[in-house]
C-alpha cells in the first residue's frame, strides 16, 4: 500500500510540474503557437514542452548518478581503511 501511495504521489507532483510548465508556455505567449493553426507551429510548441520535461528529466537522473557514484567511491574507501587494519 506504502508504495502504491509513493507512486501516487510521484504521479501527482509529476502531473502539477507538466501543468505549470504548459501553462507558463502558454501563458507567455505559447498560445500563438497552439492557436496558430498553423501545423508546423503547433508542433514546434509540443517539441518545446516535450523537451523541456526531457532535459528536466536529464539534469535529475545525471544528479542521481554522480550522487551514487561518489557513495560507491566512499564505500570503496572505507572498505579499503577497514581492510588495511
Amino acid at each position: 500500500m506504502k508504495s502504491k501511495a509513493i507512486m501516487l504521489w510521484r504521479w501527482l507532483v509529476t502531473f502539477i510540474l507538466c501543468f505549470l510548465a504548459i501553462y507558463l508556455i502558454v501563458f507567455l505567449g505559447g498560445w500563438k503557437l497552439f492557436e496558430s493553426n498553423d501545423p508546423i507551429l503547433m508542433e514546434i510548441g509540443a517539441a518545446l514542452v516535450l523537451s523541456i520535461f526531457y532535459f528536466a528529466n536529464n539534469e535529475v537522473l545525471t544528479m542521481h548518478e554522480k550522487k551514487i557514484k561518489d557513495l560507491e567511491e566512499h564505500i570503496q574507501k572505507l572498505e579499503d581503511t577497514i581492510a588495511k587494519k
